[in-house]
């Protein structure tokens, strides 16, 4: 399967030097061209092949999203070429009709000859800021798609106050803010104090996720993630969009702090409130204030959201609908993630992952295999699953001392009287290294676990977001190459 998305990828790539592509059940333009004012204009539209896996989910989401609905009304709030709404016009059955919409009128004119050239009459094209598309409410949207470049942060008002009983659909291409070194940023736009830690990505979707929830609760707009992922450079997510002021409630159950040991990486989660009878209050329990796995101090990483990124429910209805889209690209890619999620099961209750090969790093050892890992801490009495986010990352009910004390066996196991060569006395390793085991676990134990094909290597180098499309003479998310005919002429005669 591996060869027959690289071949896809591939003849992508042919096909846009031929000026158009194909992706799935839509054909588009990818450059046309014609005269001004003595000059031959070639606009080429902003597409980018990695985004085809983040399409194919889209679709899957939305058109299980539909099921349970009237026909539904789609805003493709950004739409640039307008892909998505001729993908969502000819492969979601249940549409009553798309809103294709763009600021810049050379997009507009792009879109509107590719919905020509795929002959579909459901898509209306609309030229408008799309926050004051949003904000008026003039059109009941039942599916708000926002794929903006960068952060979402500049829409989400808007988008909010346009959903009710809707899906959001969100895509975060500022991977830096979120998940890497941009901590600054990352506090001024979305409201959260991050530390470095090893499940970055999930860390990532959590302060979207808050973001989003404390923005809804402020126009009395509750969500339930649907579904979260991670791509090369992005965040997506699925949420579900309800205005009901009583279940705003619930947000100071819903979100708190993480607080994170930067040293061994291990960490223990603190909602501001729970519930107290049908009412909820703030949180009385006390707060971790050193970390017990090394003693060193803890930093604070929050407000994040702490509950389910993903509802199994709707993520199994999705594996069922995925018999009706065998025809998406990415198929199999988007299969193995919905397995992935599902294999984790009620370890969604359970926020933030363990990555073991860090862990192992830091303690001077080698790495587990995937059967030693499932081995150790199922013959604790523990369940445990591969996360789905990134690679070498497991999700458990088990505390951190369950984490740290398997891998100390296995070093025991393995390194016997050189268990703490090349460790300094009087750190942090050493501590840990030398506390006594409180789990020991048996590597023997035959450990049951689910397979899903989860990850797979990028199709060429350099594999990524492209460059942010230019602006000039107002034409925006365009790429414009302007060649002077009489110039060209005189060359040619030159050559001549």
């Amino acid at each position: 399967m591996k060869k027959l998305f690289f071949k896809y990828f591939y003849s992508i790539m042919n096909q846009q030097e031929n000026n158009f592509i194909k992706e799935g059940s839509a054909i588009i333009k990818t450059k046309q061209t014609y005269e001004k004012d003595g000059k031959q204009i070639e606009e080429e539209v902003f597409y980018n092949p990695v985004q085809i896996f983040n399409r194919d989910f889209t679709i899957m989401a939305i058109d299980t999203f539909s099921q349970s609905k009237p026909p539904i009304t789609i805003l493709d709030a950004l739409s640039a070429s307008g892909l998505r709404s001729i993908r969502f016009s000819k492969e979601i059955k249940n549409v009553k009709e798309i809103y294709a919409n763009d600021i810049s009128l050379a997009s507009l004119s792009m879109i509107k000859e590719n919905i020509l050239a795929n002959q579909i009459t459901n898509v209306i094209t609309h030229h408008m800021d799309a926050n004051k598309l949003m904000s008026s409410q003039e059109i009941k949207f039942d599916v708000i798609d926002l794929d903006p470049y960068g952060s979402v942060g500049p829409f989400l008002h808007s988008a909010l106050l346009a959903c009710n009983d809707s899906l959001l659909c969100i895509t975060c291409t500022d991977s830096r803010v979120l998940c890497g070194p941009d901590y600054q940023k990352c506090f001024s736009q979305y409201g959260t104090s991050r530390v470095k830690m090893d499940c970055f990505a999930e860390n990532g979707i959590r302060t979207l996720l808050y973001t989003i929830a404390s923005e809804g609760a402020k126009v009395g707009r509750a969500i339930k993630p649907l579904l979260s992922l991670y791509g090369e450079f992005y965040l997506r997510v699925f949420v579900y969009v309800q205005r009901d002021k009583n279940a705003c409630h619930k947000l100071i159950s819903q979100v708190g702090n993480a607080f994170v040991c930067t040293t061994c990486q291990s960490y223990w989660n603190h909602p501001y409130g729970q519930k107290d009878g049908t009412t909820y209050k703030y949180n009385k329990s006390p707060f971790p204030s050193e970390c017990k796995i090394c003693k060193q101090n803890l930093r604070l990483n929050g407000p994040v959201w702490l509950q389910e990124l993903n509802c199994l429910d709707f993520v199994n209805q999705m594996k069922i609908n995925m018999s009706n889209h065998i025809e998406l690209p990415s198929y199999q890619k988007v299969m193995g993630k919905i397995e992935g999620i599902l294999n984790q099961g009620d370890f969604e209750l359970h926020p933030y992952a363990y990555n073991f090969c860090q862990r192992s790093s830091f303690l001077r050892s080698g790495n587990l295999s995937k059967k030693e890992i499932f081995a150790g801490i199922q013959s604790l009495g523990f369940q445990v699953a591969q996360g789905y986010l990134q690679k070498d990352e497991y999700k458990t009910n088990a505390p951190p001392e369950v984490i740290f004390d398997v891998i100390k066996k296995w070093k025991q196991v393995k390194t016997q009287d050189k268990y703490l060569l090349n460790v300094e006395l009087n750190t942090p390793v050493h501590h840990i290294l030398n506390s006594p085991l409180n789990y020991v676990a048996d590597f023997n134990f035959q450990p049951k676990y689910q397979q899903a094909k989860m990850f797979y290597p990028n199709p060429e180098k350099n594999w990524g977001p492209k460059a942010r499309a230019v602006q000039r003479q107002n034409k925006i998310f365009i790429l414009r190459k302007v060649v002077d005919m009489e110039d060209e002429i005189q060359k040619k005669s030159k050559l001549e």
